[in-house]
């Protein structure tokens, strides 16, 4: 009787373990988990956007219309030489209005983004 007891105590130990604590306790650290810089990075500030003006040291950029009654936000967005292009382009200088593009930002005032990171895919 004593060895029954010890052994469901022992089955229901088991049994109220998952099986991400039992694999979290062989792996301290979970690799398939994202950094945050690894969420940001996937998450782009502003995607499925179009350059609609270059400027001497900014871009403007507005969504696509979907809707020709609706008005659209446009959004001013800084670049400095930290800047990275990547994509179908490499540097500022081959930027060209209506390039589709994805763009990361970071506040520097309350109304003002630069951009860290422009990804042009057409």
């Amino acid at each position: 009787m004593r060895i029954f007891l010890i052994l469901l105590t022992l089955i229901l130990a088991l049994l109220g373990c998952s099986s991400n604590e039992i694999d979290n306790a062989e792996s301290p650290s979970n690799p398939t988990e994202k950094t945050n810089e690894e969420k940001a990075e996937a998450n782009p500030d502003y995607h499925n956007m179009f350059i609609e003006d270059i400027k001497e040291n900014s871009i403007v950029i507005a969504p696509h219309a979907t809707d020709p009654e609706a008005s659209y936000p446009v959004y001013e967005i800084f670049f400095n030489q930290n800047t990275k292009i990547e994509g179908n382009k490499q540097k500022f200088d081959e930027l060209s209005i209506n390039d589709d593009l994805k763009v990361w930002t970071k506040k520097i005032d309350d109304d003002k983004k630069i951009a860290v990171k422009i990804y042009v895919y057409k």
